[in-house]
């Protein structure tokens, strides 16, 4: 289960770094900044996922891939 929860960290990170640049450089466009605004909303969703639980429930990645 932490495995699993190591693998889903990485994927938001790899999305959000791009995203994040193109915002610091003053360049995104609307549509960046709400697939950033999305892949930061799922990370936090991932840092508070119970893995104690007994019944692990895992947030929705975004759909914008």
């Amino acid at each position: 289960m932490r495995r699993r929860a190591s693998r889903a960290s990485h994927r938001p990170a790899e999305k959000i770094a791009p995203l994040q640049d193109a915002v610091d450089l003053e360049i995104t466009t609307e549509e960046e900044v709400q697939r950033l605004k999305e892949w930061k909303r799922y990370r936090v969703m991932l840092s508070r996922v119970d893995l104690g639980s007994f019944e692990v429930i895992w947030p929705k990645k975004p759909t914008n891939e």
